[in-house]
């Protein structure tokens, strides 16, 4: 069962943990009789990474952000990330919570679970949104920062940057987190830091063994019956789905609405805020009029 308590940081949600199928699992949690949404988080990242977003959405729904295993405050995965495992804890906190046919989305690795989610529970959600899922098509590589890479390459990379500012004393952290994207508000850079400082050694482990598997993605994608929203960004500005990958989701899937928003890098709602939370709250609103 899921026990709540306030959570310290300066928005007042509530916060608590989740226990079963071998693992305890920590959320956030906006509350209110308001409709539910369940918003997951892209690896390294964890649930507050959402708080811009949040802060315009909490009004209108009861939002829960989860920390996926081996992030935030949620126990370590002991090596096992696949999107099977992640499936699982996902059904854990909605049953646990007893969240009643929610809207579930995600960014990256948190796309990827609420696609995998709703291909193998479709009776459990009303719709998913997806942003930027880890979708590279064979012999595709991954463009950003002005060089291309290898898909084999991006666990690694992510390993890395966990590792600089989860070692490194947070000023200077906050220093290379604010070159990086000097555009980007504390609510955002901050909780964004954070997250890296919170992340397993265990998680960051496992990233250089990391496998993008397009076709398991797409398979599940051909399953899904309900409404989809998918936002797709730029290449060259570091964002994952090419237009070709958007093509073979639409081929799969011809109910899917892709939103693509130019200039976007993989982190869209970040780079794209405006066009991003004014194309989720139509979607939300079409699902729970």
């Amino acid at each position: 069962m899921g026990r709540g308590s306030k959570s310290k940081h300066m928005h007042k949600w509530s916060d608590g943990y989740i226990s079963g199928r071998g693992t305890r699992l920590h959320y956030y949690r906006t509350g209110g009789d308001k409709p539910p949404l369940v918003i997951n988080h892209g690896a390294s990242d964890d649930g507050l990474c959402w708080t811009p977003i949040i802060k315009i959405l909490e009004a209108e729904y009861d939002v829960i952000l989860p920390d996926a295993r081996g992030h935030g405050k949620s126990d370590s995965g002991r090596g096992d990330y696949s999107s099977q495992a992640r499936v699982s804890d996902l059904d854990l906190l909605i049953q646990s919570l007893d969240i009643d046919c929610p809207v579930i989305g995600g960014h990256s690795m948190g796309a990827d679970t609420c696609l995998h989610y709703a291909a193998a529970f479709p009776n459990r959600v009303r719709g998913i949104f997806l942003e930027d899922p880890p979708i590279i098509l064979p012999e595709e590589l991954v463009e950003g920062n002005q060089r291309s890479h290898n898909p084999k390459s991006i666990g690694r990379m992510i390993a890395v940057m966990m590792l600089i500012f989860k070692l490194a004393p947070k000023f200077i952290g906050m220093r290379i987190a604010r070159k990086m994207s000097p555009t980007y508000p504390d609510d955002e850079i901050i909780p964004w830091l954070d997250s890296k400082r919170r992340g397993s050694f265990d998680f960051l482990k496992s990233l250089p063994g990391l496998e993008l598997e397009p076709g398991q993605a797409i398979a599940a994608i051909k399953k899904i019956r309900l409404p989809v929203l998918l936002f797709t960004g730029d290449r060259q500005a570091g964002a994952i789905m090419s237009p070709a990958g958007a093509r073979e989701v639409l081929r799969a899937n011809p109910g899917v609405h892709i939103v693509h928003l130019e200039g976007a890098s993989h982190d869209i709602r970040r780079t794209r805020f405006d066009g991003y939370i004014s194309n989720l709250r139509k979607f939300l609103s079409t699902l729970y009029s």
